[in-house]
Protein backbone atom coordinates (compact mmCIF):
# COMPACT_ATOMS: atom_id res chain seq x y z
CA UNK A 1 0.00 0.00 0.00
CA UNK A 2 2.69 2.29 1.07
CA UNK A 3 4.43 1.97 -2.58
CA UNK A 4 0.98 2.43 -4.20
CA UNK A 5 0.78 5.91 -1.97
CA UNK A 6 3.83 6.93 -3.32
CA UNK A 7 3.33 6.34 -6.98
CA UNK A 8 -0.65 8.00 -7.15
CA UNK A 9 -0.09 10.14 -3.80
CA UNK A 10 -3.93 11.08 -4.90
CA UNK A 11 -6.37 8.59 -3.73
CA UNK A 12 -8.74 9.00 -6.79
CA UNK A 13 -6.26 8.48 -9.37
CA UNK A 14 -5.32 5.39 -7.90
CA UNK A 15 -8.27 4.00 -8.03
CA UNK A 16 -8.97 4.89 -11.38
CA UNK A 17 -5.82 3.25 -12.33
CA UNK A 18 -6.38 -0.08 -10.25
CA UNK A 19 -9.80 -0.28 -11.89
CA UNK A 20 -8.17 -0.45 -14.96
CA UNK A 21 -5.34 -3.04 -14.50
CA UNK A 22 -7.83 -5.10 -12.30
CA UNK A 23 -11.27 -4.81 -14.38
CA UNK A 24 -12.79 -4.07 -10.76
CA UNK A 25 -15.76 -1.68 -9.78
CA UNK A 26 -14.77 1.52 -7.66
CA UNK A 27 -16.54 0.00 -4.51
CA UNK A 28 -14.37 -3.46 -4.90
CA UNK A 29 -11.27 -1.22 -5.25
CA UNK A 30 -11.70 1.26 -2.26
CA UNK A 31 -12.25 -2.04 0.00
CA UNK A 32 -8.86 -3.71 -1.07
CA UNK A 33 -7.57 -0.26 -0.02
CA UNK A 34 -8.78 -0.33 3.14
CA UNK A 35 -7.90 -3.55 3.83
CA UNK A 36 -11.65 -4.94 4.46
CA UNK A 37 -10.64 -7.84 1.73
CA UNK A 38 -7.27 -8.43 0.91
CA UNK A 39 -5.65 -8.33 -2.65
CA UNK A 40 -5.19 -11.84 -4.22
CA UNK A 41 -1.81 -12.71 -5.47
CA UNK A 42 -2.77 -12.61 -8.43
CA UNK A 43 -3.72 -8.85 -8.45
CA UNK A 44 -0.71 -7.94 -6.57
CA UNK A 45 0.93 -9.70 -9.25
CA UNK A 46 -0.97 -7.61 -11.79
CA UNK A 47 -0.63 -4.17 -10.25
CA UNK A 48 2.85 -4.34 -9.56
CA UNK A 49 3.50 -5.65 -13.54
CA UNK A 50 1.29 -2.50 -15.08
CA UNK A 51 2.32 -0.05 -12.78
CA UNK A 52 6.29 -0.97 -13.47
CA UNK A 53 6.53 -1.28 -9.38
CA UNK A 54 8.70 -3.86 -7.46
CA UNK A 55 6.97 -6.84 -6.90
CA UNK A 56 9.50 -7.39 -3.62
CA UNK A 57 8.49 -3.83 -2.20
CA UNK A 58 4.91 -3.88 -2.91
CA UNK A 59 3.63 -7.33 -1.85
CA UNK A 60 5.55 -7.11 1.68
CA UNK A 61 3.27 -4.73 3.25
CA UNK A 62 0.62 -5.03 5.64
CA UNK A 63 -2.18 -4.00 3.85
CA UNK A 64 -2.07 -6.84 1.25
CA UNK A 65 -1.70 -9.79 3.68
CA UNK A 66 -0.01 -11.74 0.90
CA UNK A 67 2.46 -12.79 3.26
CA UNK A 68 0.29 -16.61 3.61
CA UNK A 69 -0.56 -19.25 1.68
CA UNK A 70 -3.41 -19.23 -0.28
CA UNK A 71 -6.04 -21.75 -1.80
CA UNK A 72 -6.79 -20.79 -5.16
CA UNK A 73 -10.09 -22.78 -5.63
CA UNK A 74 -10.90 -22.54 -9.10
CA UNK A 75 -14.73 -24.03 -9.48
CA UNK A 76 -13.95 -26.19 -12.66
CA UNK A 77 -17.49 -27.53 -12.26
CA UNK A 78 -18.63 -24.54 -13.25
CA UNK A 79 -16.50 -22.02 -14.20
CA UNK A 80 -17.32 -17.87 -14.17
CA UNK A 81 -15.77 -14.91 -15.93
CA UNK A 82 -13.11 -14.73 -12.08
CA UNK A 83 -12.13 -18.21 -12.59
CA UNK A 84 -10.58 -17.89 -15.91
CA UNK A 85 -9.46 -14.51 -15.07
CA UNK A 86 -7.22 -16.03 -12.46
CA UNK A 87 -5.92 -18.56 -14.68
CA UNK A 88 -5.35 -15.71 -18.02
CA UNK A 89 -3.37 -13.03 -15.27
CA UNK A 90 -1.31 -16.21 -13.73
CA UNK A 91 -0.12 -17.17 -17.48
CA UNK A 92 0.17 -13.45 -18.26
CA UNK A 93 3.09 -13.37 -15.77
CA UNK A 94 5.12 -15.69 -17.39
CA UNK A 95 5.76 -13.24 -20.33
CA UNK A 96 7.98 -11.59 -17.49
CA UNK A 97 10.15 -14.24 -17.84
CA UNK A 98 11.62 -14.15 -21.57
CA UNK A 99 13.56 -11.17 -20.56
CA UNK A 100 15.14 -12.66 -17.40
CA UNK A 101 18.15 -14.77 -18.23
CA UNK A 102 17.15 -15.97 -14.39
CA UNK A 103 14.16 -17.42 -14.76
CA UNK A 104 13.55 -20.79 -13.36
CA UNK A 105 10.68 -23.25 -13.85
CA UNK A 106 11.38 -26.18 -11.13
CA UNK A 107 8.34 -29.00 -10.20
CA UNK A 108 8.31 -32.35 -8.68
CA UNK A 109 5.72 -34.39 -9.43
CA UNK A 110 3.50 -37.57 -8.58
CA UNK A 111 1.26 -37.92 -11.04
CA UNK A 112 1.33 -36.10 -14.46
CA UNK A 113 1.74 -32.05 -14.31
CA UNK A 114 -0.82 -30.36 -16.70
CA UNK A 115 2.71 -28.42 -17.82
CA UNK A 116 3.39 -31.39 -19.80
CA UNK A 117 -0.05 -33.40 -20.79
CA UNK A 118 -2.04 -29.89 -21.43
CA UNK A 119 -0.78 -30.14 -25.27
CA UNK A 120 -3.19 -33.04 -25.34
CA UNK A 121 -7.55 -32.69 -25.34
CA UNK A 122 -7.81 -36.07 -23.89
CA UNK A 123 -5.94 -35.82 -21.40
CA UNK A 124 -6.88 -32.03 -20.13
CA UNK A 125 -10.73 -33.89 -20.27
CA UNK A 126 -9.23 -36.56 -18.44
CA UNK A 127 -8.07 -35.14 -15.59
CA UNK A 128 -10.44 -32.41 -15.82
CA UNK A 129 -13.09 -35.80 -15.61
CA UNK A 130 -11.67 -37.20 -12.48
CA UNK A 131 -11.77 -33.69 -10.67
CA UNK A 132 -15.43 -33.43 -11.11
CA UNK A 133 -16.08 -37.61 -10.25
CA UNK A 134 -13.83 -37.09 -6.89
CA UNK A 135 -15.78 -33.75 -6.35
CA UNK A 136 -19.12 -35.39 -7.31
CA UNK A 137 -21.91 -35.72 -4.68
CA UNK A 138 -22.77 -39.70 -3.90
CA UNK A 139 -24.72 -40.95 -6.54
CA UNK A 140 -24.11 -38.60 -9.52
CA UNK A 141 -22.84 -40.36 -12.69
CA UNK A 142 -19.82 -38.70 -13.92
CA UNK A 143 -18.78 -39.64 -17.35
CA UNK A 144 -15.59 -38.83 -19.11
CA UNK A 145 -17.94 -38.80 -22.59
CA UNK A 146 -20.40 -35.98 -21.07
CA UNK A 147 -17.39 -33.81 -19.42
CA UNK A 148 -17.12 -30.63 -20.92
CA UNK A 149 -13.77 -28.90 -21.72
CA UNK A 150 -14.83 -25.47 -22.70
CA UNK A 151 -12.94 -24.04 -25.20
CA UNK A 152 -11.83 -21.36 -22.90
CA UNK A 153 -10.44 -23.90 -20.43
CA UNK A 154 -8.65 -25.59 -23.26
CA UNK A 155 -6.88 -22.56 -24.78
CA UNK A 156 -5.57 -21.33 -21.05
CA UNK A 157 -4.39 -24.72 -21.20
CA UNK A 158 -2.24 -24.96 -24.28
CA UNK A 159 -1.22 -21.41 -23.24
CA UNK A 160 0.08 -22.59 -19.93
CA UNK A 161 1.59 -25.62 -21.67
CA UNK A 162 3.36 -23.29 -24.35
CA UNK A 163 4.34 -20.04 -22.13
CA UNK A 164 5.96 -22.48 -19.68
CA UNK A 165 8.86 -22.98 -22.38
CA UNK A 166 10.38 -19.47 -22.29
CA UNK A 167 11.70 -19.32 -18.91
CA UNK A 168 15.55 -19.67 -19.18
CA UNK A 169 15.80 -23.09 -17.39
CA UNK A 170 13.35 -25.73 -16.80
CA UNK A 171 13.79 -28.91 -13.99
CA UNK A 172 11.33 -31.82 -13.44
CA UNK A 173 11.10 -34.78 -10.78
CA UNK A 174 9.24 -37.52 -11.43
CA UNK A 175 8.31 -40.11 -9.56
CA UNK A 176 9.44 -43.55 -11.79
CA UNK A 177 5.40 -44.50 -10.79
CA UNK A 178 4.32 -41.72 -12.48
CA UNK A 179 2.34 -43.59 -15.76
CA UNK A 180 1.96 -46.92 -13.13
CA UNK A 181 -0.51 -44.43 -11.25
CA UNK A 182 -2.60 -42.94 -14.13
CA UNK A 183 -3.18 -45.83 -16.24
CA UNK A 184 -4.04 -47.94 -12.61
CA UNK A 185 -6.75 -45.11 -12.21
CA UNK A 186 -7.92 -45.09 -16.23
CA UNK A 187 -8.73 -49.00 -15.76
CA UNK A 188 -10.52 -48.10 -12.59
CA UNK A 189 -12.76 -45.98 -14.55
CA UNK A 190 -13.09 -48.30 -17.37
CA UNK A 191 -14.40 -51.32 -15.06
CA UNK A 192 -16.97 -48.93 -13.43
CA UNK A 193 -17.87 -48.09 -16.93
CA UNK A 194 -17.60 -44.35 -16.79
CA UNK A 195 -15.05 -44.12 -19.76
CA UNK A 196 -15.26 -46.46 -22.61
CA UNK A 197 -12.77 -48.23 -25.17
CA UNK A 198 -12.94 -46.00 -27.63
CA UNK A 199 -12.45 -43.02 -25.55
CA UNK A 200 -9.41 -45.06 -24.40
CA UNK A 201 -7.85 -45.67 -27.63
CA UNK A 202 -7.75 -41.82 -27.76
CA UNK A 203 -5.76 -41.13 -24.32
CA UNK A 204 -3.67 -44.12 -25.34
CA UNK A 205 -2.54 -42.52 -28.62
CA UNK A 206 -2.11 -39.37 -26.85
CA UNK A 207 0.25 -40.86 -24.36
CA UNK A 208 2.14 -42.88 -26.74
CA UNK A 209 2.82 -38.89 -28.03
CA UNK A 210 3.25 -37.87 -25.02
CA UNK A 211 6.42 -40.29 -24.07
CA UNK A 212 7.39 -39.27 -27.52
CA UNK A 213 7.84 -36.21 -26.97
CA UNK A 214 9.30 -36.40 -23.40
CA UNK A 215 11.91 -38.56 -24.44
CA UNK A 216 12.82 -36.32 -27.22
CA UNK A 217 13.07 -33.44 -24.52
CA UNK A 218 15.13 -35.74 -22.51
CA UNK A 219 17.85 -36.65 -25.57
CA UNK A 220 18.30 -33.14 -26.10
CA UNK A 221 17.98 -30.94 -23.07
CA UNK A 222 16.10 -28.77 -24.07
CA UNK A 223 12.36 -27.68 -25.21
CA UNK A 224 12.45 -27.88 -29.25
CA UNK A 225 10.57 -25.13 -29.46
CA UNK A 226 12.22 -22.55 -27.87
CA UNK A 227 15.35 -23.85 -26.83
CA UNK A 228 15.25 -23.52 -23.26
CA UNK A 229 17.05 -26.08 -21.27
CA UNK A 230 15.47 -28.81 -19.47
CA UNK A 231 16.45 -30.97 -16.64
CA UNK A 232 14.69 -34.34 -16.71
CA UNK A 233 15.25 -36.40 -13.25
CA UNK A 234 13.59 -39.54 -12.38
CA UNK A 235 13.17 -40.40 -8.58
CA UNK A 236 13.53 -43.69 -7.74
CA UNK A 237 11.58 -43.41 -4.33
CA UNK A 238 7.93 -42.38 -4.44
CA UNK A 239 7.12 -39.02 -4.09
CA UNK A 240 4.50 -37.45 -1.48
CA UNK A 241 3.00 -34.69 -3.69
CA UNK A 242 3.25 -32.32 -6.64
CA UNK A 243 5.37 -29.15 -5.85
CA UNK A 244 6.67 -26.63 -7.68
CA UNK A 245 7.93 -22.86 -7.89
CA UNK A 246 8.79 -20.07 -10.12
CA UNK A 247 11.26 -17.31 -9.89
CA UNK A 248 11.30 -14.27 -12.46
CA UNK A 249 13.29 -11.22 -11.76
CA UNK A 250 12.27 -10.62 -7.72
CA UNK A 251 9.16 -12.65 -7.87
CA UNK A 252 9.47 -16.10 -6.12
CA UNK A 253 5.92 -17.81 -6.58
CA UNK A 254 5.76 -21.34 -4.64
CA UNK A 255 2.44 -23.95 -5.34
CA UNK A 256 1.64 -27.31 -3.56
CA UNK A 257 -1.17 -29.25 -5.76
CA UNK A 258 -4.68 -29.59 -4.25
CA UNK A 259 -7.88 -31.02 -5.57
CA UNK A 260 -6.02 -32.36 -8.85
CA UNK A 261 -6.17 -29.34 -10.62
CA UNK A 262 -5.75 -26.82 -8.12
CA UNK A 263 -3.20 -25.21 -5.43
CA UNK A 264 -1.82 -23.46 -2.45
CA UNK A 265 0.16 -21.17 -3.65
CA UNK A 266 2.66 -18.53 -1.42
CA UNK A 267 5.04 -15.46 -1.84
CA UNK A 268 6.43 -15.76 1.10
CA UNK A 269 11.05 -16.13 1.04
CA UNK A 270 10.85 -18.71 3.31
CA UNK A 271 8.40 -21.01 2.26
CA UNK A 272 9.41 -20.35 -1.19
CA UNK A 273 12.96 -21.25 -0.09
CA UNK A 274 12.09 -24.40 1.64
CA UNK A 275 9.95 -25.97 -1.31
CA UNK A 276 13.04 -25.01 -3.59
CA UNK A 277 15.18 -27.12 -1.67
CA UNK A 278 13.21 -29.96 -1.09
CA UNK A 279 12.60 -30.41 -4.51
CA UNK A 280 16.64 -29.61 -5.27
CA UNK A 281 16.93 -32.46 -2.38
CA UNK A 282 15.17 -35.12 -4.66
CA UNK A 283 17.81 -35.29 -6.76
CA UNK A 284 19.72 -37.14 -4.66
CA UNK A 285 17.41 -40.21 -4.89
CA UNK A 286 17.16 -39.09 -8.82
CA UNK A 287 18.50 -40.32 -11.83
CA UNK A 288 19.02 -37.27 -14.90
CA UNK A 289 18.43 -38.56 -17.79
CA UNK A 290 18.54 -35.56 -20.12
CA UNK A 291 21.58 -35.88 -22.09
CA UNK A 292 23.30 -38.56 -20.25
CA UNK A 293 21.95 -41.95 -18.28
CA UNK A 294 21.54 -43.16 -21.61
CA UNK A 295 20.79 -47.18 -20.71
CA UNK A 296 18.33 -45.70 -17.66
CA UNK A 297 17.05 -43.63 -20.10
CA UNK A 298 15.86 -46.16 -22.71
CA UNK A 299 14.94 -48.72 -19.77
CA UNK A 300 12.78 -45.84 -18.67
CA UNK A 301 10.57 -45.12 -21.49
CA UNK A 302 10.34 -48.43 -23.06
CA UNK A 303 9.00 -49.25 -19.50
CA UNK A 304 6.41 -46.70 -19.91
CA UNK A 305 5.17 -47.52 -23.32
CA UNK A 306 5.12 -51.37 -21.84
CA UNK A 307 2.73 -50.13 -18.97
CA UNK A 308 0.50 -47.77 -21.50
CA UNK A 309 0.49 -50.55 -23.53
CA UNK A 310 -1.79 -52.31 -20.41
CA UNK A 311 -4.34 -50.06 -21.96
Amino acid sequence: MAALEKKFPERTHLVEKLMGILFMEKGAIYRRLRGDVPFSFYEVVMIADKLELSFHNLIYTDSMQTDRFELNILDYANMHETDYKTWEDYIALFGMAKNDPRSKYAQSSNALPLSVYARYDSLSKYFLFKYLYLLSEKGSRILYSTTVLTERLRRIFQSYHDKLKIFNKTIYVWDYLIFRYLVTDIKFFSSINLIFADEIKQIKEDLFDLVDYIEQIAIQGCFKETGTPVSFYISDVNLDADYRYLQINDLRISHVRTFILNTVVSTNPAAFEKLRQWIHSLKKSSTLITQSGTVYRVDFFERQRKIISEL
